[in-house]
């Protein structure tokens, strides 16, 4: 029978989730809803120097604005913090006895050993291997010391660490699902800590206890963590556990190809929800190392990209974050919104009717969710402020010309039957067939209506806009580009 597939996002709680932790959170709910496991979400906070007030709420908070729902973990109950799942606590400060168990059975065993070496000897040593152009890391001082002298100095309450006792020969071997095989040689890996002076775990040993505990199959991170894995493995093999499968995420990197920053748009994740729809968001970060392998770029929910999620089609190589992608697949996302909802999340308190006939106007042009307002206040005021100049076609001086060209479209447009200003289609053919049967260009007669309909340089054509507004206000805006003159 094949096991479950539990995957995690652990994050910690030391400021806002940007983009990598966003696309780490997707990839591992991708994985989880493709295969019809569980993703849970654990908090890393063993760095209590780092962790900040509020950080646990904030990731919470981010994930749900995503729609990313996760099975297990920490969760917000009448604004205060909860859990569900019955693999917890899913906070690691909590956790402390587990970690300190399996500290102490690693030293029993003889793969650990307390570290009393001080911080001022410990930096006498780097200094020393500094100046000797040796890589840095711990001499191993305290590892063969008589395992009675250590137990007592124990007892005596001496402060002290755990380190993890690496070999110091051989190599570490593992089958990452993205990177294939991957090698170790143990000649140049220290003794890790795994459990610091205050009780504490680092994050290794804490990863493995909990990902051992919470039964996690598949370990999804990012590249950062890679050089860490042959330690989680030594410590699997050393506690007897079953290990996981791996993946480590290729980086994400700004457009100079070196790891992103905030300089390259490494913003809080939720910072990018003000200008993008978050199924924009998600659409465009699982395209940034995950190839469908297909001609489709479009996704327009997380269940359509966990349909062909597959972890084996993740490049190795970094991917470039490129905004202009991201507003490309934005443009698509908000083109496929329902008018009403959209109209609703960008706050324009439009009816039903007007949502359906202004919203398509905004679209046309609009990249972000903050032009779609700017993109339509023309449509939604009673009066449009422009200049007479603005009316004049580039190629005519005349004004007297543009004016008689206006009026000749009012008293046209006065015309047309109420019926016909239904479809936009017949209504610009109606148009542009009547230009041409009175010797007119397109361009000296158009300009000067659309100008008059929008009172802008640039905004959707003239028909769009007439059909929009109906043929009361048509007639009214032309009249007042007449005024003008």
């Amino acid at each position: 029978m094949k096991s479950e597939i539990r995957v995690r996002f652990a994050p910690s709680p030391t400021g806002s989730l940007h983009i990598g932790g966003l696309r780490t959170a997707l990839y591992n709910f991708l994985f989880a809803r493709k295969n019809h496991g569980a993703f849970i979400l654990r908090i890393e906070d063993t760095d209590q120097k780092r962790s900040v007030l509020g950080g646990v709420e904030e990731i919470i908070k981010t994930l749900n604005a995503f729609g990313l729902k996760y099975d297990e973990g920490p969760i917000l109950k009448n604004g205060r913090l909860d859990e569900k799942g019955d693999s917890g606590p899913y906070v690691q400060s909590k956790r402390l006895k587990f970690y300190q168990e399996a500290a102490s059975k690693l030293v029993a065993k003889n793969f650990a050993y307390p570290c009393f070496c001080t911080v001022e000897r410990l930096e006498d040593i780097r200094k020393q291997q500094v100046q000797k152009n040796l890589p840095p890391g711990y001499d191993g001082f305290c590892r063969d010391l008589p395992s009675a002298e250590s137990q007592e100095r124990v007892k005596k309450g001496e402060k002290h660490i755990i380190r993890f006792k690496m070999p110091k020969t051989g190599q570490t071997d593992a089958d990452d699902l993205i990177r294939g095989k991957v090698s170790f040689k143990h000649i140049f890996l220290e003794d890790a800590v795994l459990l610091k002076a205050d009780g504490f775990p680092t994050y290794h040993l804490a990863n493995v206890v909990d990902d051992h505990a919470m039964a996690i199959s598949h370990v999804i991170r990012a590249e950062e963590w890679l050089p860490s894995l042959p330690l989680h493995i030594q410590l699997y093999q050393a506690l007897n556990w079953p290990m996981p499968e791996f993946a480590h995420l290729p980086l994400i990197l700004g457009p100079n190809r070196k790891k992103l920053s905030k300089r390259d748009n490494d913003t809080a994740a939720k910072d990018y929800l003000k200008d993008y729809l978050p199924n924009a968001i998600l659409n465009f970060i699982a395209l940034l190392g995950w190839n469908p392998k297909t001609n489709q770029e479009f996704y327009p929910s997380p269940e359509n990209l966990a349909a062909d999620f597959d972890l084996k089609k993740i490049n190795r190589a970094g991917a470039i974050f490129e905004l202009k992608k991201l507003i490309y697949l934005n443009r698509q996302h908000l083109r496929a919104q329902d008018p009403i909802v959209l109209a609703e999340k960008v706050g324009l308190g439009l009816s039903p009717a007007e949502c359906q006939k202004f919203l398509p106007l905004a679209l046309d042009r609009a990249e972000k969710l903050s032009d779609i307002p700017k993109s339509i206040n023309f449509l939604l005021t009673d009066e449009i402020n422009y200049s007479k100049d603005l009316l004049m076609p580039k190629h005519i001086n005349s004004e007297t010309a543009v004016k008689e060209n206006l009026t000749l479209i009012h008293d046209f447009l006065k015309e047309i039957p109420q019926t016909a200003w239904n479809n936009q289609g017949d209504f610009k053919n109606n148009i542009l067939a009547w230009i041409k049967s009175q010797n007119k260009t397109n361009a000296e007669m158009l300009w000067p209506f659309r100008v008059a309909l929008s009172g802008l340089e640039k905004s959707p054509d003239p028909f769009e806009i007439a059909v929009a507004l109906g043929k009361k206000k048509t007639l009214q805006r032309v009249e007042k580009g007449i005024a003008k003159f």
